[in-house]
């Protein structure tokens, strides 16, 4: 792999940088209204919506229904066990429906539904609260871990080729831009709105629903992809694919190291939910603000990453961002208050939008056409028993360590898993030379 040159930025441009990512978003529209692409961007906008209505709050507001350190990590790990359980039976499920789109459609909804759910929960005892809402965010997983699976697989029928990569980064790039605006109105709206504790309670119930509602468009706009061909039931035995899967050495050249580094990325997940809300005291304001920095950092960073992409390929971004990742997490310490993790959260925005492009772009591309459902439930049910096992990973560090040697020893193990990912890339263009020769 060629050295990455990086041109050096005067911080007197980052204003015209800005002002072109500005641009091209027009640019963007235009050429694009009407197509399977501009769609996709839609459904996308509307999926960050519903999720970012409650997420980045999610350990604030487990913590307000009497929530603790254990229960932030149940919220990190029981969607994952969930998702490792139902993903591959769900798969084969899904592979014997004659109309995909209908079913995935059907599947967000019962997801969007529970969201519903969960608005009633502060209405029960307070004794119940923490763990009843911890578990209805896992059982919210099962229906969202197949209908996501779903829709990644359906990417290779709508998109081909370099227009996948593109379309995936362009509704990256775009979420990038309505995600700050709805977590820093719900941020604001729950900091300064309400004047006690019950009454902030109830603006989150609000939003519960509100995501709800936002959910039932995502669904319309869904349903609107164009598809020439409907998928055809499978022919081939569900099981019988496994072994195959196993075998793909194309497909293993990525997964393994992929599989390595999203653990130590997962683990990072409680480790940073527990210091932002419990060590330096973030508000919901605050959490809103440190979404905007990381927002703002990737969406003006993801025409770099989309032009990266394309001249140097899928597996250098990924040891790219990924070597970043690992250098977010070993830095974290030095993170002492909230006015310091807002700008820490610029690094970590432009840091992620490369990794998840990455992932996503590399599943699809490292599957085959044919039975691409079943490669890309297996790749997201082994991710999903990461899920479920990294968060218990850096819980018991920190028991053990605390929180400074578990935020360094999570960092360097991230540093590993992005040299793993650089070996297996530098092997398979060995090979893939070897074979040209």
């Amino acid at each position: 792999m060629r050295p990455m040159r990086l041109k050096k930025i005067n911080p007197k441009d980052i204003p015209a940088y800005i002002k072109g990512g500005v641009a091209s978003i027009g640019r963007d529209i235009g050429r694009m209204r009407g197509t399977n692409v501009w769609i996709f961007i839609l459904y996308g906008l509307l999926l960050d919506t519903v999720n970012n209505l409650w997420r980045p709050f999610s350990a604030k507001f487990l913590v307000r229904l009497g929530g603790g350190e254990f229960e932030i990590t149940l919220l990190n790990a029981l969607p994952g066990l969930v998702a490792a359980i139902v993903l591959l039976p769900g798969a084969m499920l899904f592979r014997r429906f004659t109309n995909r789109q209908r079913a995935t459609a059907a599947f967000i909804l019962i997801s969007r539904a529970i969201l519903l759910g969960i608005a009633f929960v502060p209405m029960l005892p307070p004794v119940v609260r923490p763990v009843l809402f911890v578990v209805l965010v896992a059982i919210m997983n099962c229906p969202e871990a197949l209908s996501q699976t779903s829709m990644q697989s359906f990417l290779g029928t709508v998109f081909e080729g370099t227009t996948r990569g593109q379309a995936i980064a362009l509704r990256t790039k775009f979420g990038q831009a309505i995600i700050p605006v709805v977590t820093i109105i719900t941020g604001l709206i729950i900091t300064y709105l309400p004047s006690t504790d019950e009454q902030r309670i109830l603006l989150y119930q609000i939003f519960f629903v509100a995501a709800f509602i936002v959910g039932v468009l995502e669904v319309r706009m869904f349903n609107r992809l164009k598809v020439s061909v409907p998928a055809a039931p499978a022919r081939s035995s569900d099981m019988a694919l496994i072994p195959i899967i196993i075998k793909d050495r194309r497909f293993l050249a990525f997964f393994i190291p992929a599989i390595i580094f999203t653990f130590t990325w997962q683990a990072g997940g409680p480790i940073f939910a527990i210091h932002q809300v419990m060590t330096i005291r973030a508000t919901e304001m605050w959490l809103a603000v440190f979404t905007l920095a990381s927002c703002a950092a990737a969406f003006a960073s993801g025409g770099l990453w989309q032009r990266w992409l394309r001249s140097r390929g899928n597996n250098a971004v990924f040891v790219i961002a990924a070597s970043l990742l690992s250098a977010n997490l070993i830095f974290l310490p030095l993170i002492t208050n909230v006015q310091l993790m807002a700008l820490f959260s610029i690094f970590t925005g432009f840091s992620t939008i490369g990794i998840t492009v990455a992932i996503l772009n590399g599943v699809l591309e490292a599957s085959p056409d044919e039975n691409r459902m079943m490669y890309v439930a297996f790749f997201n049910m082994a991710t999903s028993i990461s899920l479920f096992l990294a968060p218990f990973f850096a819980n018991a560090l920190l028991s053990f360590v605390g929180d400074t040697y578990t935020m360094l020893i999570v960092g360097v193990m991230r540093g590993g898993g992005a040299v793993l990912i650089w070996l297996a890339h530098k092997r398979s263009k060995t090979h893939q030379e070897g074979a040209l020769s």
